[in-house]
């Protein structure tokens, strides 16, 4: 899996699917509406970090080369960092651009360039003795033009493979270049895309260009990246490094908690179908995401394609350690059900059932993540749960669900769910 605004990617209210229109009925009850997290988040942010530290220099660069070969004054700005798929990141592109495949030495997939027609332009009439200023809005690439433009875009390749580098990446080259196509990067139409903004300006004169990096292109060197770049070292198996991965690839269960209640036995047993349970915890709180009973951070409920999700927005808070109870199974709860059949009659039962208190949860879904993953976990990524957002929300009384039913915001600001339906 893996976010997310992430800084641009707002989830997008929509219609609460059909489950929760049984709470919206309940008096007091309000309908929970649907954040909508589709937006891929495989760039989390401190990968963003890292690659904006590494453009900083490659602008700076950039412009320094281009000024001496076009014997005009130069700079490049990187103006936007942000994540699509490859279909929305690609459709933003200008229509008048010249497309350029980046290709990375050992990988497959390859990234696109996009340079807005008006700096090709304003270069060759620099290039040929002329000012920028003086270059024409429009006009017809003759072959000179091709071999010329050829010459500036491999300056541009050549300075962001020093960037890559930096990065940990191999060495970068210029492939085919196109006006009027992708310059045959052919990249599945849904697959995570980091688009670079940069804005280029010759004597003042403004035009961009863009950098759409898929996924496919990034994640071959991600352990050189979280290495902190260079060449990669011969691991000793046996060494701290080996146990360090090890670690970090093992498997750790993530529980989307929405808000808990402690209650005596009796008061669970009694919920019946169509009963409203307020939880202690307020929706505005959003909800906790749990490791392995401890918390890693707070975020939105809301979906990501067919599935529920949790975008975070906190992640720096002290972790929490969910209460623990006497862990509660299926037999317990059944002569704990005949303790109430019986309390009818016989007080001392309904007096024990009294005394003893559980921990009653509502949960959006579950998940794993390998655990170096789930601790670099940061404000803005969605986390994908397994469940469907058409599910129901589930009840958990010292672990065990019990009952589901569906998520509603009370009067009073707090999470509640309405009970469909008890588990036996």
């Amino acid at each position: 899996m893996s976010a997310s605004e992430e800084e641009t990617q707002g989830g997008v209210a929509q219609e609460a699917p059909p489950e929760h229109a049984a709470g919206a009925r309940h008096a007091g009850a309000e309908q929970v509406r649907t954040l909508d997290f589709s937006q891929p988040t495989k760039f989390t942010t401190e990968l963003r970090r890292r690659i904006v530290r590494a453009l900083d220099p490659f602008c700076e660069a950039l412009g320094g080369s281009l000024a001496g070969e076009l014997n005009a004054e130069v700079e490049v700005v990187l103006t936007d960092i942000s994540q699509h798929t490859w279909a929305a990141a690609k459709s933003q592109l200008p229509a008048d651009s010249i497309a350029v495949a980046v290709e990375a030495e050992g990988i497959e997939r390859h990234m696109l360039l996009s340079v807005e027609l008006p700096f090709v332009l304003q270069a060759l009439e620099c290039l040929l003795g002329g000012e920028a200023a003086q270059a024409p809005a429009e006009r017809h690439l003759t072959e000179i033009d091709w071999v010329l433009t050829r010459g500036t875009l491999d300056a541009v390749v050549h300075q962001l493979s020093v960037a890559w580098g930096e990065l940990g990446g191999p060495p970068l080259a210029r492939g085919d270049v196109d006006m009027e196509g992708d310059a045959g990067v052919h990249t599945p139409i849904g697959e995570p895309t980091l688009s670079v903004a940069l804005e280029l300006k010759i004597d003042a004169l403004h035009s961009a260009m863009s950098l759409l990096v898929p996924w496919g292109a990034i994640e071959p060197m991600m352990e050189r990246i979280r290495g902190g770049g260079g060449e990669s070292r011969v691991a000793d198996p046996r060494g701290a490094d080996a146990l360090h991965r090890g670690v970090a690839g093992a498997q750790v269960l993530l529980r989307a908690e929405v808000g808990s209640v402690q209650m005596p036995i009796e008061r669970m047993l009694g919920l019946t179908p169509g009963a409203l349970l307020t939880l202690d915890d307020s929706a505005e709180d959003g909800v906790l995401l749990f490791a392995e009973g401890v918390s890693l951070g707070r975020g939105r409920p809301g979906r990501s394609g067919p599935r529920r999700a949790v975008k975070l927005f906190s992640t720096g808070e002290a972790a929490v350690r969910a209460d623990t109870y006497a862990t509660l199974g299926r037999s317990e709860l059944e002569r704990a059900r005949a303790h109430l059949e019986s309390s009818r009659t016989n007080p001392e039962s309904r007096a024990i059932l009294s005394s003893i208190f559980v921990r009653v949860w509502a949960e959006l879904g579950r998940t794993h993540l390998p655990l170096g993953q789930a601790l670099e976990l940061a404000s803005g990524v969605v986390v994908e749960l397994d469940q469907r957002v058409d599910a129901p929300v589930e009840l958990f009384a010292n672990g065990l669900c019990f009952a589901n039913g569906s998520l509603v915001v009370t009067a009073d600001g707090a999470w509640g769910v309405q009970v469909a339906e008890l588990l036996q």
